[in-house]
């Protein structure tokens, strides 16, 4: 299919990347490589926003990941965080789930490069509006969606969900968090108990060391559950015991000017995890 034609003018960050087992080597058949877009959000621009992580997803499918993560709200680049835009130009920013076009876009994407592809977006169901993460899987067939349920500052203009589905891939059932679900252990446990074997976080807001990696790891300690965790600056995973797995820091910056795209502060990487399956 036709993807979109585009250049990369930044370098990439693709540390620890394998080609993907070649078809009959049994070594990985119990693991899956998953992939986490860290990329800088241009705020209130899809058509941007696509651009830059459309090059990046390609990266990852390359590196053998065959489950790509972006980061909560990538498409709109999180417009909810800027309540100076006004209310109408931000409700536009809405993507319909299924129908929307740059949905459609990054289900060619996902069937083309045969992944299942985690995309952050604001979705418009009518006049409300949600901060969602839909599941597409590798023929481009939307699996389903999960809106986060803890808003916050949100809750001025987005709806939170109420739903705590999980997701059937070959490789076991996922669930999906959204940054700030990750501090309500019983949003977690929820999702846990519904038989999920890997958590997904699609984040935003904090990271690092100090205030999000210990909340992160509590909640892999919990519930036995591996966590990875995909923000503008930061990619973690942690273990079943609350151990830290894997943990990149990418800048300290989660937007960029789009007067500096491309430039020192517009830092971007794709990361890769092993994901030990069943």
């Amino acid at each position: 299919m036709i993807g979109f034609i585009l250049s990369l003018s930044a370098a990439i960050c693709s540390p620890d990347a394998k080609p993907a087992a070649a078809e009959g080597d049994s070594s990985l058949a119990s693991q899956v490589r998953i992939a986490g877009i860290v990329l800088k959000w241009v705020r209130g621009d899809k058509e941007a926003n696509l651009k830059r992580a459309e090059p990046l997803i390609r990266e990852a499918a390359k590196g053998g990941a065959k489950i790509v993560c972006t980061t909560e709200c990538f498409l709109d680049g999180y417009a909810i965080a800027d309540k100076s835009i006004p209310l109408e130009t931000y409700r536009a920013l809405g993507e319909p789930i299924p129908d929307g076009p740059a949905l459609a876009r990054l289900r060619r994407l996902a069937d083309e490069l045969d992944i299942f592809l985690i995309a952050g977006m604001l979705e418009a169901d009518g006049d409300l509006r949600y901060n969602t993460t839909v599941v597409i899987n590798p023929q481009g067939d939307l699996v389903g969606k999960y809106r986060k349920q803890k808003l916050q500052h949100e809750s001025v203009r987005n709806t939170p969900g109420t739903k705590s589905p999980v997701f059937e891939t070959p490789y076991g059932k996922l669930g999906v968090i959204i940054c700030a679900d990750r501090t309500e252990p019983e949003i977690v446990r929820q999702i846990c108990s519904r038989g999920a074997d890997l958590i997904i976080c699609p984040s935003g807001g904090m990271f690092g060391s100090a205030k999000n990696d210990p909340i992160v790891q509590s909640r892999s300690r919990e519930n036995k559950k591996t966590i990875v965790f995909v923000h503008p600056a930061e990619f973690l995973v942690t273990g079943p015991q609350g151990e830290i797995v894997k943990r990149e820091l990418l800048g300290d910056r989660l937007l960029v000017d789009p007067a500096d795209v491309h430039g020192s502060e517009d830092s971007r990487g794709v990361y890769y995890y092993d994901w030990p399956t069943k």
